[in-house]
């Protein structure tokens, strides 16, 4: 939450009251309440042009507003097919309602990526979209017109293997520049870690500092621990992350997609638990969402 108010405090509010005579100087906290006054009014107003990317979660967004600029945030599950589609449905919603996205995808394809989010837009199955002939005229017309919609859809695709976090910052700012990106999605830190010549923790402390310097909300995923509770079905926790140290001390929210029927045969294997472990101002708690695998993507129940 502190990202959000000092962002529209502008930055030092000492430097703002007395002209940046003396950065150590007091000020009445009214002063403060006053421009959170104004944040408030602003919201309210005009809630689109506020401070967070909404998730296309409904239950989700009516709870945390979506994710905030200026912070980092570290999506993780027992599969990477769950987080990487939950990233996928993140940057979609925020592309299709005209939020300027990024996603860097160094393990799939910019082809492999453009299936999936046709697949979950016009609800036609991946296998139907890939399959030879298999297009009926009204699943090839809802095609053709999402095509044309993306002509004009402010989503950014990279999906090089040996992408560097220094080419994806520098990427960032250009878009930032042009377009004035919202969001960007990085998909397997880890791989772009070890691009990268860096720790994990060194990474997510660089990306949570470019998050805040050039206003924008940036998602990542992590991959968990595997075989510490994945074995008996646990529900995992925030220790169970593979870096969890670091996730904790760089990440500002934490989200891990939990499928218990993967373990459990009395349980529907899509119904999946989005188990919000960490957030700036809200208890841990959980979101029920369902897996559509044949259209790679989350829905709310």
């Amino acid at each position: 939450m502190n990202h959000i108010i000092t962002q529209h405090m502008g930055g030092n509010a000492s430097a703002d009251a007395h002209g940046g005579e003396d950065p150590c100087d007091l000020n009445p906290i009214y002063t403060a309440m006053l421009q959170v006054m104004e944040l408030m009014d602003k919201q309210r107003i005009n809630p689109a042009d506020g401070n967070y990317v909404p998730s296309g979660f409904k239950e989700y967004d009516k709870r945390t507003n979506g994710f905030a600029r200026r912070t980092l945030t570290i999506i993780s599950g027992w599969t990477l097919a769950d987080s990487r589609n939950l990233q996928l449905d993140i940057v979609r919603h925020a592309a299709v309602n005209g939020l300027p996205s990024a996603i860097f995808c160094p393990r799939l394809s910019g082809c492999e990526i453009a299936v999936r989010i046709m697949s979950a837009e016009t609800d036609v199955p991946m296998k139907v979209l890939l399959a030879d002939g298999g297009l009926d005229e009204d699943e090839r017309g809802l095609c053709d017109a999402f095509c044309s919609l993306c002509e004009h859809m402010p989503l950014y695709v990279n999906s090089e293997r040996s992408i560097t976090l220094d080419s994806i910052m520098d990427a960032c700012r250009r878009l930032k520049r042009t377009v004035d990106l919202k969001l960007v999605v990085l998909h397997r830190i880890d791989v772009i870690a070890d691009n990268s010549g860096c720790e994990l923790g060194k990474v997510l402390d660089r990306l949570a500092s470019f998050a805040d310097e050039i206003d924008i909300a940036v998602i990542v995923t992590s991959e968990m621990e595997r075989g510490r509770v994945r074995i008996d079905g646990r529900r995992p926790l925030l220790f169970h992350l593979r870096n969890s140290d670091s996730v904790c001390q760089y990440a500002d929210t934490v989200l891990i997609a939990h499928r218990p029927g993967l373990y459990n045969d009395k349980t529907d294997p899509n119904e999946t638990e989005l188990i919000l472990a960490k957030h700036p101002w809200l208890s841990p708690c959980t979101f029920n969402l369902m897996l559509k695998p044949e259209y790679s993507k989350f829905t709310g129940q």
